[in-house]
């Protein structure tokens, strides 16, 4: 290169314009690319968060359902003073957890059944019980896999940020720079 195009070169508006192009860069992967990053990740904490409230909701289902289950151990174990009511509360317990929970193998058991029996009830319990389990079980793995889905976007976000943090303070040198070409 000859000294003439050399010093076209090291201008200072060549420093300057670099140093200003490097920040708006630096800008735009902060403020739209981390920013994109950033509205997928909190999209993922809000699913993760619901899925968090689901496990709780469950496993407060699951203790509702021990619950009515020592309930009706109890008072089905001793000679309730009321049979009636004794077997229209037995009748509303199996229901339920046979609707709620989707148990309809029992449905035919409950017809054939003489009076409040507490095998049956136990063995509705437990199948309900088993089946908000894995309810829960699956709902937890869902959650594991959103946030393994979140660790590769605040992985780009520590490296965009880094990328973009050198831009900018290359930038300021750049345009700091142009001052020294003039001593």
């Amino acid at each position: 290169m000859t000294p003439s195009r050399l010093d076209r070169l090291l201008a200072p508006w060549v420093f300057v314009t670099t140093g200003i192009l490097f920040n708006i860069l630096s800008a735009v992967i902060t403020h739209y690319f981390i920013g994109l990053n950033n509205d997928d990740i909190n999209g993922i904490d809000r699913r993760i968060n619901d899925k968090q409230v689901l496990i709780d909701s469950l496993w407060q289902a699951k203790t509702e359902v021990d619950r009515k289950q020592e309930f009706f151990i109890l008072l089905l174990s001793g000679q309730p003073d009321n049979p009636e009511l004794v077997e229209r509360f037995y009748v509303d317990f199996v229901t339920r957890l046979i609707e709620t929970y989707r148990l309809p193998e029992f449905e035919d058991e409950l017809g054939e059944r003489d009076g409040a029996e507490l095998d049956l009830a136990l063995e509705i319990s437990q199948a309900a019980q088993q089946s908000i389990i894995a309810s829960i079980n699956d709902t937890y793995f869902e959650m594991l896999e959103l946030q393994e889905a979140r660790m590769p976007l605040e992985r780009a976000n520590a490296r965009l940020f880094s990328i973009a943090i050198f831009l900018q303070v290359t930038g300021l040198i750049l345009v700091l720079a142009r001052d020294l070409r003039r001593h």
